[in-house]
């Protein structure tokens, strides 16, 4: 899938985010790279980082956490052949500078996190690449997205910006029903003529669908092998491969459900407009050149292929022919 082309896409984008859910187990992460396969899913995202570049040694718990979790660029490489090898999109998020190069060259999307959204310096990097880049909103307002956008357009003044997408997001693990804000997604397609999607922390599938039917054209959901694989906090909110599963049927169903922005007569409503819709029929006798009016007609449901939309296709015209009474009025009896 070319995601520079996903704005013309009639389909919806859809990310597994494995993030750190592997705990630093390589044979984990393939294992979740094969399970989002057999999902449906379009893409599989990691975090790629150098602990001491994004996180302060003294914060010893989160620090030793996640040096626990880092895997080499050699093996991010690997990870990238598995997933193209399942024909799955590479996509990671880089959170810092060096991982954020090593991507450039590498990653087929690169992702910037919602701690990020505001980290200018990593996001001019990604930009200046003319890599596709997916932008989370999380923990930002109307102002201050305002600004983001005029960034980037300064920067890709150049260049085309289908392949840059802005994802709403609420950065909260989980995300309850009540702060989902899912109204959001109809505010960033309204506003921005950019691709929208939505990267979602609640619990279930709910959010995902409704998303969609709000617009979303890009679905990110964290994705493990198991909810409650560790205590560590990802794994409850993201979705096991049966659920993710269940959800990308949910989303291709209610894209078939949302078909397309015109409105136009559905095939399968073709058999009954000559049954259902209503025929113009003579109350009464009428004679050749006299006038049509309303009174003159009775409107009334038949099988006859004789049609009209409009009353002034035959109210006010002349008879070419008598009409009995009870006869159906036809436009060539007209003039």
């Amino acid at each position: 899938m070319n995601f520079v082309k996903l704005k013309n896409l009639n389909k919806v984008f859809i990310i597994a985010e494995i993030g750190n859910n592997h705990e630093g187990n390589f044979n984990l992460a393939k294992k979740l790279i094969y399970q989002a396969s057999r999902t449906g899913a379009d893409a599989v995202k990691f975090q790629t980082f150098k602990t001491e570049k994004f996180i302060r040694k003294v914060e010893k718990k989160r620090f030793k956490q996640l040096k626990k979790f880092q895997f080499s660029y050699d093996q991010f490489i690997r990870l990238k052949k598995i997933a193209h090898s399942k024909k799955l999109k590479f996509i990671s998020t880089p959170l810092d500078i060096d991982s954020c190069k090593f991507l450039i060259r590498h990653a087929d999307i690169i992702k910037i996190a919602s701690s990020d959204n505001n980290f200018f310096p990593l996001i001019e990097l990604v930009l200046k690449s003319r890599k596709p880049v997916i932008i989370s909103t999380g923990m930002i307002n109307s102002k201050d997205l305002d600004y983001l956008i005029k960034f980037i357009k300064k920067i890709k003044s150049s260049y085309n910006l289908k392949n840059i997408a802005l994802l709403h997001c609420v950065t909260s693990y989980p995300v309850t029903t009540k702060f989902a804000n899912l109204e959001s997604i109809r505010y960033l397609k309204d506003k921005y003529n950019l691709t929208i999607g939505y990267s979602d922390h609640t619990m279930g599938t709910d959010a995902c669908a409704l998303a969609v039917a709000l617009g979303a054209n890009i679905i990110e959901k964290h994705f493990t092998i198991k909810k409650n694989f560790s205590r560590f906090r990802d794994h409850r909110l993201s979705s096991d491969p049966k659920e993710m599963k269940y959800l990308i049927s949910r989303i291709k169903n209610v894209k078939l459900l949302l078909g397309s922005y015109r409105k136009k007569i559905q095939p399968i409503e073709k058999k009954f407009i000559h049954t259902i819709r209503r025929k113009p029929y003579a109350k009464k006798t009428i004679n050749k050149g006299e006038l049509l009016t309303i009174d003159k007609v009775e409107f009334l449901r038949s099988p006859s292929k004789e049609n009209f939309l409009y009353l002034r296709e035959f109210i006010g015209k002349k008879v070419k022919k008598k009409i009995t009474k009870n006869g159906i009025i036809k436009k060539n009896y007209l003039y």
